[in-house]
């Protein structure tokens, strides 16, 4: 028996030992999983915990083309996409950053709890097949080696390989990162696309016409918008982008107003 083989069956056997002195609980509100109920992903989630995620599902209006809400106005651009460069077909989300999701999405990244990728990626899968995403494999964000160490896992990783198993494709680094750059929380949309700009380099050339792109969260687009430019400039025709949340544009508008001066992309 080889050494990896003893190791599972040992992480197997106090995994069942400690189900049975702790029964699992929801990861959202802590009750007890009823194994004779419906669970959410992956057995993560107690069932109302997953009926309320259900109803935290991003529904149309929103940009055919980056998935930005919008107004019930018959528009089907945001402003950012019709005056700007989009590097990407389509870029959609499960659902926004806030309430059970937002809560979800912090347990798995800051909270150090990986096993959630499970829990995420049924609704990126969900989201794949909703949107008719047809894609011949799948990459993901990368992660600096100092932002890495820090964290300890790539969360865009995780999620995308576990997608993978579900969507049955290849799941393949194709970016990595060319130099550190500065955190993106505090920074101003513009200031984002500044520090990413060239941070991003690819891991040589295309190995399919067509990838999905995976990341957590989608906040203002420059990280997936620099990733997809970087990727189509390695040979990828075509790039979509799936992401478990993200944070609508608080100057989403019409695409008739603005100007090509004021837009991200």
């Amino acid at each position: 028996m080889g050494l990896a083989t003893l190791r599972r069956l040992v992480q197997e056997t106090l995994s069942g030992a400690l189900g049975l002195l702790y029964p699992p609980e929801c990861a959202l509100c802590g009750r007890p999983l009823n194994d004779d109920l419906p669970q959410g992903p992956s057995g993560f989630l107690c069932e109302g915990c997953q009926q309320e995620l259900g109803r935290e599902r991003l529904k149309p209006p929103y940009c055919v083309r980056c998935g930005e809400p919008l107004p019930p106005s018959g528009i089907d651009l945001c402003r950012g996409c019709a005056l700007g460069r989009v590097p990407f077909e389509r870029a959609r989300s499960y659902g926004l950053y806030e309430g059970r999701l937002a809560r979800l999405v912090r347990l798995f990244k800051y909270h150090k709890e990986p096993a959630l990728a499970g829990a995420l990626s049924s609704l990126l899968a969900e989201v794949v097949a909703r949107e008719g995403l047809e894609f011949e494999g799948i990459t993901y964000v990368p992660l600096g080696r100092r932002r890495l160490r820090e964290r300890g896992f790539n969360p865009a990783e995780r999620l995308a390989r576990a997608l993978g198993k579900l969507c049955g494709k290849p799941v393949f680094p194709a970016l990595r990162k060319a130099r550190e750059t500065v955190p993106q929380e505090a920074l101003s949309r513009r200031e984002r696309l500044l520090n990413l700009r060239g941070s991003f380099a690819p891991l040589g050339r295309a190995r399919c016409e067509s990838v999905l792109l995976v990341d957590d969260v989608y906040t203002t687009g420059a990280t997936v918008r620099e990733c997809a430019s970087v990727l189509r400039e390695a040979g990828y025709e075509r790039v979509f982008v799936v992401t478990v949340a993200r944070t609508p544009h608080p100057r989403s508008s019409p695409a008739e107003r603005g100007s090509p001066e004021e837009v991200e992309a």
